[in-house]
């Protein structure tokens, strides 16, 4: 009896034994997968710290990638320490692998982007490189007062862009905001003019789309006035280096001109106006396709427009007593609106007119009786309006949406030759308005009565 009594207890503390091994055991795993989920580890390379990892088996990742690519043992340079219980930001592998590069003075992988045998950029990796691509998007979106929502359809670069991953020195990474403003500037390309019978150096700069201050600046030895045929003339021109197109639905509260009625007064003035009753511009819900290329809206198409406040009508005399066809030197304001930008120096350059911002339609006048010479496309003014006047003064009236005469017609001072817009490279609905005297800028506030 005595001796089954003493395998019974002997047997109760054996298994008691195991039960507390078992729940021993059992804490320290518990406590061990705690510790784990909680800790981060930070990386230190010959004592000198480079940042935290969430796990040590980047480390030992990183260090067969280098020894494979670069035949070094760098894993006696490499001290990992674990932190518990402490919030941090974390390197992934590829960062984590490129600061230990750099530390170590090591080449490091990048990601080149090439057009032709042109190299466009070095980055950091395949990240960065879709960073630039978002960048070019929003830098190269409109975004003008009215705007509540724009969304990208298609996203095109013209060009065949070649991405490769490269070993280069650290101090040849570029920071993708650069990059980008690298792009949009563009490279700069010199090219020569060589000037024709006819020219005068104020119809170059239209044609090639420079101002007179830029062709000087290029040319520091040419007399301007005294141009003649065969000369050579420099330009630098910012070509860029791939075009980026984008299709865009953009919804918009947008200004709807209110308009205009017009009574003739044969006893007035050709040309002179009287206001007879005030209007206001009405407003709208719109939602229209534009077509943009490298930040310029190339076309726009509307697809909804619904009227949430409806324009008043303005009532305007009219002159119709005969006008000299000749510039007096006085001209009209040829748009409703507010001067936005004024004539001089702004970013770094001249800007050789006036914009006076107003809604997209509203009507843009001639500011005074003469020729038109140019009715189309320029580059930088999108749709534009060039009327000779006669007695060396010419107008420009820049960012049409439309363009109601065309070259060669005579108008007259006042007469409707265009509507408000947004087309070139504009941040917004406006007129850029210009008076050229012998094709020198004058500003234009001086001469609008």
């Amino acid at each position: 009896m005595d001796f089954n009594l003493k395998r019974i207890l002997s047997k109760v503390e054996y298994n008691s034994l195991i039960g507390v091994l078992v729940g021993f055991a059992a804490t320290l795993l518990v406590l061990n997968i705690y510790i784990t989920s909680n800790s981060v580890f930070l990386v230190k390379v010959k004592g000198n710290e480079i940042g935290y990892i969430k796990g040590k088996e980047i480390v030992n990742i990183v260090e067969d990638k280098i020894k494979s690519t670069d035949g070094i043992d760098i894993a006696k340079d490499i001290e990992v320490v674990t932190y518990t219980n402490i919030k941090t930001a974390t390197l992934d592998e590829h960062q984590l692998e490129a600061k230990v590069r750099k530390e170590l003075g090591l080449k490091i992988p990048a990601y080149v982007v090439t057009i032709g045998n042109e190299k466009v950029a070095t980055l950091q990796n395949q990240k960065e490189y879709e960073s630039l691509l978002e960048t070019l998007k929003k830098r190269y979106t409109p975004n003008y007062s009215g705007i509540k929502n724009v969304e990208i359809n298609a996203f095109k670069i013209d060009q065949n862009i070649k991405t490769t991953v490269e070993f280069v020195n650290a101090n040849q990474i570029e920071d993708v905001d650069e990059v980008a403003e690298k792009i949009i500037k563009g490279r700069l390309k010199e090219e020569k003019y060589v000037v024709k019978e006819g020219d005068t150096i104020w119809k170059i700069t239209m044609d090639l789309g420079y101002s007179i201050d830029q062709i000087a600046s290029y040319n520091p030895s040419l007399n301007l006035e005294k141009i003649k045929p065969g000369q050579e003339i420099k330009i630098v021109k910012n070509e860029p280096y791939f075009n980026v197109e984008m299709e865009l639905t953009i919804a918009s509260n947008e200004e709807v001109p209110c308009d205009v009625e017009e009574i003739k007064d044969n006893q007035m003035a050709k040309g002179k106006t009287v206001v007879k009753q005030e209007g206001s511009n009405g407003l709208a819900e719109v939602r229209k396709k534009v077509k943009v290329v490298n930040g310029s809206i190339i076309d726009e198409t509307l697809l909804v427009s619904k009227l949430v406040k409806e324009p008043q009508k303005k009532v305007v005399v009219v002159g119709t007593k005969q006008s000299n066809l000749v510039a007096s030197g006085a001209f009209i304001r040829p748009s409703r609106g507010g001067i936005t930008s004024y004539f001089g120096r702004r970013w770094g350059r001249m800007h050789e007119g006036v914009d006076i911002g107003a809604p997209t339609g509203t009507p843009i006048h001639a500011a005074d009786a003469g020729k038109v010479v140019y009715s189309g496309w320029m580059s930088g003014y999108g749709k534009v309006i060039m009327i000779e006047h006669g007695n060396g003064y010419r107008t420009v009236y820049g960012h049409a949406s439309k363009l109601y005469v065309s070259e060669g017609t005579r108008v007259s001072k006042g007469q409707l030759i265009a509507a408000v817009g947004s087309t070139g490279r504009s941040t917004g609905p406006h007129l850029h308005f210009e008076v050229r005297k012998n094709g020198v800028p004058q500003n234009p506030l001086k001469y609008i009565k």
